[in-house]
Protein backbone atom coordinates (compact mmCIF):
# COMPACT_ATOMS: atom_id res chain seq x y z
CA UNK A 1 0.00 0.00 0.00
CA UNK A 2 2.90 2.29 0.21
CA UNK A 3 4.72 4.39 -2.44
CA UNK A 4 8.32 3.98 -3.12
CA UNK A 5 10.88 6.12 -5.13
CA UNK A 6 7.89 6.56 -7.67
CA UNK A 7 7.01 9.76 -9.47
CA UNK A 8 3.42 7.69 -10.55
CA UNK A 9 1.96 5.70 -8.53
CA UNK A 10 1.07 2.64 -10.95
CA UNK A 11 3.73 0.49 -11.30
CA UNK A 12 3.87 2.11 -15.17
CA UNK A 13 5.47 5.04 -14.76
CA UNK A 14 7.46 4.47 -11.50
CA UNK A 15 10.63 5.72 -10.84
CA UNK A 16 10.92 8.62 -12.99
CA UNK A 17 13.71 10.39 -15.23
CA UNK A 18 17.37 10.98 -16.97
CA UNK A 19 15.66 14.04 -17.66
CA UNK A 20 14.18 14.96 -21.69
CA UNK A 21 18.00 15.68 -21.18
CA UNK A 22 18.51 12.03 -21.85
CA UNK A 23 21.50 9.93 -21.63
CA UNK A 24 23.82 8.45 -18.95
CA UNK A 25 26.64 10.51 -18.62
CA UNK A 26 29.22 8.70 -21.35
CA UNK A 27 31.81 8.74 -19.10
CA UNK A 28 29.99 6.39 -16.14
CA UNK A 29 32.04 3.98 -16.14
CA UNK A 30 34.83 5.51 -15.21
CA UNK A 31 33.48 7.44 -12.23
CA UNK A 32 33.54 5.63 -8.56
CA UNK A 33 30.54 3.59 -8.40
CA UNK A 34 27.78 3.53 -6.00
CA UNK A 35 29.70 2.18 -3.41
CA UNK A 36 31.42 4.99 -2.88
CA UNK A 37 28.60 6.66 -1.43
CA UNK A 38 27.62 4.47 1.84
CA UNK A 39 25.07 6.67 2.94
CA UNK A 40 23.23 5.86 -0.17
CA UNK A 41 24.09 2.33 -0.24
CA UNK A 42 22.45 2.01 3.20
CA UNK A 43 19.15 4.22 2.51
CA UNK A 44 18.27 2.54 -1.06
CA UNK A 45 18.94 -0.83 0.40
CA UNK A 46 16.04 0.00 3.35
CA UNK A 47 13.77 1.35 0.80
CA UNK A 48 14.15 -1.47 -1.47
CA UNK A 49 13.25 -3.91 1.48
CA UNK A 50 10.53 -2.01 2.42
CA UNK A 51 9.32 -2.50 -1.23
CA UNK A 52 9.90 -5.91 -1.17
CA UNK A 53 7.28 -6.00 2.08
CA UNK A 54 4.93 -3.69 0.11
CA UNK A 55 4.69 -6.06 -3.07
CA UNK A 56 4.08 -9.14 -0.95
CA UNK A 57 1.44 -7.04 1.31
CA UNK A 58 -0.07 -6.17 -1.49
CA UNK A 59 -1.28 -9.38 -2.82
CA UNK A 60 -2.41 -10.61 0.68
CA UNK A 61 -4.25 -7.67 1.02
CA UNK A 62 -6.03 -8.17 -2.42
CA UNK A 63 -6.32 -12.22 -2.11
CA UNK A 64 -8.06 -11.54 1.54
CA UNK A 65 -10.43 -9.11 0.14
CA UNK A 66 -11.47 -11.45 -2.68
CA UNK A 67 -11.74 -14.47 -0.36
CA UNK A 68 -13.78 -13.27 2.63
CA UNK A 69 -15.89 -11.20 0.71
CA UNK A 70 -15.99 -12.70 -3.51
CA UNK A 71 -16.88 -8.56 -3.86
CA UNK A 72 -14.63 -6.20 -6.94
CA UNK A 73 -16.55 -3.89 -5.14
CA UNK A 74 -14.68 -4.33 -1.58
CA UNK A 75 -11.39 -4.49 -2.95
CA UNK A 76 -11.76 -1.29 -5.01
CA UNK A 77 -13.92 0.35 -2.02
CA UNK A 78 -10.99 -0.36 -0.07
CA UNK A 79 -8.25 0.84 -2.95
CA UNK A 80 -10.27 3.90 -2.65
CA UNK A 81 -9.92 4.49 0.66
CA UNK A 82 -6.13 5.00 0.47
CA UNK A 83 -6.32 6.81 -2.72
CA UNK A 84 -8.54 9.98 -1.82
CA UNK A 85 -6.64 11.48 0.92
CA UNK A 86 -3.04 10.45 -0.84
CA UNK A 87 -4.34 12.98 -3.51
CA UNK A 88 -5.92 15.29 -1.57
CA UNK A 89 -3.11 15.81 0.63
CA UNK A 90 0.19 15.24 -1.96
CA UNK A 91 0.80 19.00 -2.22
CA UNK A 92 0.89 19.66 0.87
CA UNK A 93 3.44 16.80 1.70
CA UNK A 94 5.35 18.20 -1.31
CA UNK A 95 5.40 21.64 0.87
CA UNK A 96 6.18 19.99 4.48
CA UNK A 97 9.27 18.36 2.54
CA UNK A 98 10.40 21.47 1.30
CA UNK A 99 10.36 23.63 4.34
CA UNK A 100 11.28 20.47 6.66
CA UNK A 101 13.16 17.85 5.51
CA UNK A 102 12.98 14.94 3.58
CA UNK A 103 14.81 12.48 6.33
CA UNK A 104 12.16 13.79 8.85
CA UNK A 105 9.09 13.08 6.92
CA UNK A 106 10.28 9.50 5.36
CA UNK A 107 11.66 8.71 8.92
CA UNK A 108 7.97 9.69 10.47
CA UNK A 109 5.86 7.84 7.40
CA UNK A 110 8.22 4.42 7.63
CA UNK A 111 7.39 4.15 11.61
CA UNK A 112 3.17 5.21 11.28
CA UNK A 113 3.40 2.13 8.56
CA UNK A 114 4.97 0.07 10.93
CA UNK A 115 2.82 0.23 13.87
CA UNK A 116 -0.30 0.33 10.99
CA UNK A 117 0.89 -2.99 9.83
CA UNK A 118 2.14 -4.47 12.98
CA UNK A 119 -1.62 -3.42 14.79
CA UNK A 120 -3.28 -5.10 11.44
CA UNK A 121 -1.06 -8.07 11.28
CA UNK A 122 -2.11 -8.57 14.87
CA UNK A 123 -6.03 -8.75 14.35
CA UNK A 124 -5.51 -10.76 11.24
CA UNK A 125 -3.67 -13.62 13.08
CA UNK A 126 -5.99 -13.52 15.90
CA UNK A 127 -8.72 -13.90 13.34
CA UNK A 128 -10.52 -10.41 14.57
CA UNK A 129 -10.31 -8.38 11.55
CA UNK A 130 -13.15 -6.89 10.24
CA UNK A 131 -13.67 -4.83 6.88
CA UNK A 132 -14.11 -1.74 8.53
CA UNK A 133 -10.20 -2.29 9.86
CA UNK A 134 -9.05 -2.58 6.14
CA UNK A 135 -10.67 0.76 5.47
CA UNK A 136 -8.99 2.40 8.52
CA UNK A 137 -5.35 0.80 7.29
CA UNK A 138 -5.96 2.38 3.73
CA UNK A 139 -6.83 5.45 4.83
CA UNK A 140 -3.56 6.00 7.40
CA UNK A 141 -1.53 4.67 4.51
CA UNK A 142 -2.64 6.70 2.18
CA UNK A 143 -1.67 10.09 3.95
CA UNK A 144 1.05 8.76 5.04
CA UNK A 145 1.94 8.05 1.14
CA UNK A 146 1.25 11.08 0.72
CA UNK A 147 4.00 12.75 2.98
CA UNK A 148 6.15 10.11 1.80
CA UNK A 149 6.14 10.05 -1.75
CA UNK A 150 7.71 13.80 -2.30
CA UNK A 151 10.45 13.20 0.34
CA UNK A 152 11.62 10.13 -1.20
CA UNK A 153 11.99 11.81 -4.48
CA UNK A 154 13.91 14.79 -3.39
CA UNK A 155 16.17 12.47 -1.27
CA UNK A 156 18.55 11.29 -3.95
CA UNK A 157 20.30 14.96 -4.21
CA UNK A 158 21.44 14.69 -0.73
CA UNK A 159 22.98 11.48 -1.05
CA UNK A 160 24.77 11.95 -4.68
CA UNK A 161 26.75 14.22 -6.53
CA UNK A 162 24.77 15.32 -9.79
CA UNK A 163 26.94 13.43 -11.88
CA UNK A 164 25.80 10.12 -10.37
CA UNK A 165 21.80 10.92 -10.78
CA UNK A 166 20.90 8.66 -13.30
CA UNK A 167 22.94 6.05 -12.23
CA UNK A 168 21.50 6.34 -8.65
CA UNK A 169 17.86 6.49 -10.25
CA UNK A 170 18.26 3.33 -11.84
CA UNK A 171 19.65 1.50 -9.06
CA UNK A 172 16.00 2.59 -7.54
CA UNK A 173 14.33 1.12 -9.99
CA UNK A 174 16.13 -2.06 -10.40
CA UNK A 175 15.71 -2.35 -6.68
CA UNK A 176 12.01 -1.57 -7.04
CA UNK A 177 11.49 -3.96 -10.04
CA UNK A 178 12.96 -6.69 -8.15
CA UNK A 179 10.51 -5.77 -5.64
CA UNK A 180 7.68 -6.72 -8.34
CA UNK A 181 9.24 -9.48 -9.72
CA UNK A 182 9.88 -11.35 -6.11
CA UNK A 183 7.47 -9.71 -3.79
CA UNK A 184 4.30 -11.48 -5.05
CA UNK A 185 5.91 -14.62 -5.07
CA UNK A 186 6.66 -14.41 -1.42
CA UNK A 187 3.51 -12.96 -0.73
CA UNK A 188 1.79 -15.71 -2.19
CA UNK A 189 4.18 -18.26 -0.23
CA UNK A 190 3.62 -16.11 3.00
CA UNK A 191 -0.06 -16.62 2.32
CA UNK A 192 0.05 -20.28 1.99
CA UNK A 193 2.47 -21.15 4.85
CA UNK A 194 1.54 -19.07 7.40
CA UNK A 195 -2.05 -17.17 6.06
CA UNK A 196 -2.01 -13.46 4.91
CA UNK A 197 -1.07 -11.75 8.56
CA UNK A 198 2.42 -13.75 8.24
CA UNK A 199 2.79 -11.21 4.62
CA UNK A 200 1.38 -8.41 6.73
CA UNK A 201 3.85 -8.88 10.21
CA UNK A 202 6.86 -8.98 7.16
CA UNK A 203 5.89 -5.61 5.83
CA UNK A 204 5.91 -4.43 9.13
CA UNK A 205 9.34 -5.43 9.90
CA UNK A 206 10.73 -3.94 6.53
CA UNK A 207 9.07 -0.52 7.64
CA UNK A 208 10.93 -1.16 10.94
CA UNK A 209 14.12 -1.82 8.99
CA UNK A 210 13.56 1.32 6.59
CA UNK A 211 13.19 3.53 9.32
CA UNK A 212 16.88 2.51 10.53
CA UNK A 213 18.31 2.85 7.43
CA UNK A 214 16.43 6.13 6.49
CA UNK A 215 18.60 8.14 9.65
CA UNK A 216 21.77 7.88 6.88
CA UNK A 217 20.24 10.96 5.36
CA UNK A 218 22.00 13.76 6.82
CA UNK A 219 20.35 15.91 9.04
CA UNK A 220 20.81 19.12 7.27
CA UNK A 221 19.17 17.63 3.90
CA UNK A 222 16.89 20.19 2.65
CA UNK A 223 17.19 23.53 0.97
CA UNK A 224 14.90 26.45 2.85
CA UNK A 225 13.09 28.57 0.95
CA UNK A 226 10.97 31.74 2.09
CA UNK A 227 9.75 30.38 5.76
CA UNK A 228 7.56 33.62 5.97
CA UNK A 229 5.22 32.67 3.90
CA UNK A 230 2.60 30.19 4.43
CA UNK A 231 1.98 26.52 3.11
CA UNK A 232 -0.40 27.64 0.37
CA UNK A 233 1.67 30.31 -0.75
CA UNK A 234 4.74 27.35 -0.91
CA UNK A 235 2.29 25.32 -3.02
CA UNK A 236 1.67 28.56 -5.71
CA UNK A 237 5.26 28.70 -6.07
CA UNK A 238 5.69 25.46 -6.74
CA UNK A 239 2.26 25.39 -9.64
CA UNK A 240 4.17 28.50 -11.36
CA UNK A 241 7.47 27.06 -11.51
CA UNK A 242 5.68 23.81 -13.18
CA UNK A 243 3.19 25.82 -15.62
CA UNK A 244 6.08 27.88 -16.96
CA UNK A 245 7.75 24.59 -18.25
CA UNK A 246 6.44 23.42 -21.86
CA UNK A 247 8.14 19.90 -20.55
CA UNK A 248 6.46 19.58 -17.35
CA UNK A 249 3.06 20.01 -18.85
CA UNK A 250 3.71 17.61 -21.35
CA UNK A 251 4.75 14.86 -18.37
CA UNK A 252 1.68 15.82 -16.25
CA UNK A 253 -0.25 14.94 -19.46
CA UNK A 254 1.67 10.95 -20.18
CA UNK A 255 1.18 10.82 -16.53
CA UNK A 256 -2.41 11.43 -16.46
CA UNK A 257 -3.39 9.14 -19.38
CA UNK A 258 -1.23 6.55 -18.01
CA UNK A 259 -3.05 6.82 -14.53
CA UNK A 260 -6.60 6.33 -15.91
CA UNK A 261 -5.15 3.30 -17.68
CA UNK A 262 -3.07 1.55 -15.02
CA UNK A 263 -4.34 2.58 -11.45
CA UNK A 264 -7.91 0.54 -12.15
CA UNK A 265 -5.72 -2.44 -14.24
CA UNK A 266 -3.28 -2.75 -11.35
CA UNK A 267 -6.15 -2.39 -8.15
CA UNK A 268 -8.37 -4.44 -9.50
CA UNK A 269 -7.96 -5.28 -13.25
CA UNK A 270 -5.06 -8.52 -13.15
CA UNK A 271 -6.85 -9.42 -9.25
CA UNK A 272 -10.01 -10.02 -11.34
CA UNK A 273 -8.82 -11.58 -13.91
CA UNK A 274 -6.99 -14.19 -11.61
CA UNK A 275 -9.64 -15.14 -10.10
CA UNK A 276 -11.58 -15.44 -13.40
CA UNK A 277 -8.64 -18.64 -13.64
CA UNK A 278 -8.67 -19.96 -10.14
CA UNK A 279 -9.25 -19.34 -6.81
CA UNK A 280 -5.30 -19.88 -5.78
CA UNK A 281 -3.16 -16.39 -5.23
CA UNK A 282 -0.51 -17.97 -7.57
CA UNK A 283 -2.51 -16.80 -10.76
CA UNK A 284 -2.29 -13.33 -9.61
CA UNK A 285 1.18 -14.00 -8.19
CA UNK A 286 2.48 -14.73 -11.72
CA UNK A 287 0.48 -11.96 -13.25
CA UNK A 288 2.52 -8.99 -11.04
CA UNK A 289 5.87 -10.90 -11.15
CA UNK A 290 6.00 -10.95 -15.04
CA UNK A 291 5.42 -7.74 -15.13
CA UNK A 292 7.85 -7.21 -12.15
CA UNK A 293 10.40 -8.98 -14.78
CA UNK A 294 10.11 -6.89 -17.84
CA UNK A 295 10.77 -3.60 -15.74
CA UNK A 296 13.74 -5.15 -14.23
CA UNK A 297 15.05 -6.21 -17.71
CA UNK A 298 13.73 -2.72 -19.08
CA UNK A 299 15.41 -1.04 -16.00
CA UNK A 300 18.42 -2.21 -16.85
CA UNK A 301 18.55 -1.64 -20.36
CA UNK A 302 18.22 2.13 -19.41
CA UNK A 303 20.91 2.20 -16.84
CA UNK A 304 23.25 1.17 -19.71
CA UNK A 305 22.29 2.41 -23.10
CA UNK A 306 20.48 5.54 -21.95
CA UNK A 307 17.62 6.83 -23.77
CA UNK A 308 17.10 6.94 -27.78
CA UNK A 309 17.68 10.24 -28.71
CA UNK A 310 14.00 10.36 -29.94
CA UNK A 311 12.52 10.14 -27.05
CA UNK A 312 9.08 11.53 -28.23
CA UNK A 313 8.69 8.79 -31.13
CA UNK A 314 9.37 5.95 -28.07
CA UNK A 315 6.68 7.55 -25.92
CA UNK A 316 4.69 7.41 -28.62
CA UNK A 317 5.13 4.41 -29.99
CA UNK A 318 4.55 3.27 -26.47
CA UNK A 319 1.22 4.42 -25.06
CA UNK A 320 -0.12 2.94 -28.35
CA UNK A 321 1.57 -0.90 -27.29
CA UNK A 322 0.22 -0.17 -24.61
CA UNK A 323 -3.48 0.43 -25.19
CA UNK A 324 -3.43 -2.69 -27.95
CA UNK A 325 -1.94 -5.12 -24.40
CA UNK A 326 -4.50 -3.92 -22.28
CA UNK A 327 -7.22 -5.11 -24.90
CA UNK A 328 -5.79 -8.66 -25.43
CA UNK A 329 -5.17 -9.25 -21.65
CA UNK A 330 -8.83 -8.91 -21.47
CA UNK A 331 -8.57 -12.16 -23.67
CA UNK A 332 -6.16 -14.04 -22.42
CA UNK A 333 -7.31 -17.97 -21.24
CA UNK A 334 -4.81 -18.19 -18.27
CA UNK A 335 -2.14 -16.57 -16.16
CA UNK A 336 0.78 -18.25 -18.87
CA UNK A 337 -0.65 -16.02 -21.37
CA UNK A 338 -1.27 -13.00 -19.71
CA UNK A 339 2.21 -12.90 -18.50
CA UNK A 340 3.70 -13.29 -22.34
CA UNK A 341 2.33 -9.57 -22.94
CA UNK A 342 3.01 -8.24 -19.53
CA UNK A 343 6.64 -8.61 -19.86
CA UNK A 344 7.44 -7.15 -22.77
CA UNK A 345 5.03 -4.52 -22.21
CA UNK A 346 7.04 -3.85 -18.65
CA UNK A 347 10.47 -3.79 -20.48
CA UNK A 348 8.65 -0.84 -23.20
CA UNK A 349 7.63 1.13 -20.20
CA UNK A 350 10.72 0.56 -17.92
CA UNK A 351 13.59 1.84 -20.98
CA UNK A 352 10.92 5.03 -21.86
CA UNK A 353 9.72 6.22 -18.85
CA UNK A 354 11.48 4.52 -15.24
CA UNK A 355 15.17 5.93 -15.33
CA UNK A 356 14.64 9.60 -17.25
CA UNK A 357 11.45 10.69 -14.69
CA UNK A 358 13.11 11.50 -11.85
CA UNK A 359 16.78 12.33 -13.12
CA UNK A 360 14.58 15.07 -14.99
CA UNK A 361 13.21 16.39 -11.72
CA UNK A 362 16.21 16.30 -9.76
CA UNK A 363 18.48 18.05 -12.44
CA UNK A 364 15.95 20.60 -13.85
CA UNK A 365 14.09 22.33 -10.72
CA UNK A 366 15.96 24.38 -7.85
CA UNK A 367 16.50 22.10 -4.61
CA UNK A 368 14.14 24.33 -2.89
CA UNK A 369 11.57 23.38 -5.05
CA UNK A 370 12.10 19.80 -5.18
CA UNK A 371 9.41 18.75 -3.22
CA UNK A 372 6.96 20.81 -4.53
CA UNK A 373 7.57 19.86 -8.35
CA UNK A 374 7.90 16.47 -7.15
CA UNK A 375 4.28 16.07 -5.50
CA UNK A 376 2.74 17.89 -8.36
CA UNK A 377 3.76 15.40 -10.78
CA UNK A 378 2.18 12.62 -8.77
CA UNK A 379 -1.02 14.22 -8.68
CA UNK A 380 -2.35 13.38 -11.59
CA UNK A 381 -1.90 9.87 -10.65
CA UNK A 382 -3.58 9.64 -7.13
CA UNK A 383 -6.31 12.37 -7.92
CA UNK A 384 -7.39 10.41 -11.11
CA UNK A 385 -6.54 7.11 -9.39
CA UNK A 386 -9.48 7.08 -7.42
CA UNK A 387 -11.87 7.29 -10.83
CA UNK A 388 -10.02 4.61 -12.60
CA UNK A 389 -10.40 2.38 -10.02
CA UNK A 390 -14.64 2.83 -9.69
CA UNK A 391 -14.56 2.86 -13.13
CA UNK A 392 -12.76 -0.36 -14.12
CA UNK A 393 -14.16 -1.79 -10.78
CA UNK A 394 -17.90 -1.28 -12.19
CA UNK A 395 -17.43 -2.19 -15.90
CA UNK A 396 -15.35 -5.69 -14.56
CA UNK A 397 -18.71 -6.27 -12.92
CA UNK A 398 -20.21 -6.62 -15.92
CA UNK A 399 -17.32 -8.21 -17.84
CA UNK A 400 -13.80 -8.83 -17.77
CA UNK A 401 -13.57 -8.39 -21.68
CA UNK A 402 -14.90 -5.09 -21.80
CA UNK A 403 -13.31 -3.73 -18.57
CA UNK A 404 -10.08 -4.06 -20.15
CA UNK A 405 -11.05 -2.43 -23.14
CA UNK A 406 -11.80 0.44 -21.35
CA UNK A 407 -8.26 0.35 -19.48
CA UNK A 408 -6.79 0.96 -23.29
CA UNK A 409 -8.62 3.74 -24.14
CA UNK A 410 -6.95 6.94 -22.12
CA UNK A 411 -3.05 5.43 -23.14
CA UNK A 412 -4.92 4.84 -26.92
CA UNK A 413 -6.02 8.61 -26.85
CA UNK A 414 -2.48 9.97 -25.81
CA UNK A 415 -0.75 8.10 -27.69
CA UNK A 416 -2.94 9.35 -31.17
CA UNK A 417 -2.91 13.25 -29.64
CA UNK A 418 0.98 12.69 -28.94
CA UNK A 419 1.50 11.87 -32.56
CA UNK A 420 -0.76 14.47 -33.87
CA UNK A 421 1.15 17.06 -32.22
CA UNK A 422 4.67 18.45 -33.80
CA UNK A 423 6.49 19.35 -30.76
CA UNK A 424 5.39 16.10 -28.85
CA UNK A 425 6.84 14.10 -32.12
CA UNK A 426 10.06 16.32 -31.79
CA UNK A 427 11.15 15.70 -28.18
CA UNK A 428 14.06 14.58 -28.04
CA UNK A 429 16.45 12.83 -24.89
CA UNK A 430 19.43 15.62 -25.79
CA UNK A 431 17.48 18.56 -26.20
Amino acid sequence: MGTHWSATTNPVWRNPHVGLTGRLPAAASSRPGLRAHPRFVTVVAGEGLSMLGDSAFDIALAWMVLHETGSVAALAGVMLAQAVPRGLLLLLGGAITDRMSARRVMLAAHVVRAVTMAVLAALVISGSVQMWHLYVVAVVTGITAAMFTPASESVLPHLLPEAAYARGNAAQGFLEQVSYLLGPVIGAGLIVLGGAGAAIAANALTFAVAACTVRSVPRGAHVEGDSSAGIVADIKVGLAHAWRSHETRLVLLIVAAATLSYSGLFAVGLPTLAASWTSSPWALSVLVSAWGAGQLIGTAAAAVTGLPDRWGLLIIGMTLAEGSAFALLGHTPSAWVAAAILVPLGIGVAYSSDVALPTFIQTRTPKHLLGRISALLGLPRVVLEPLSIAVLGAALHRSIAWGFALAAVPVLVLGLYLLADPVARGLRADA
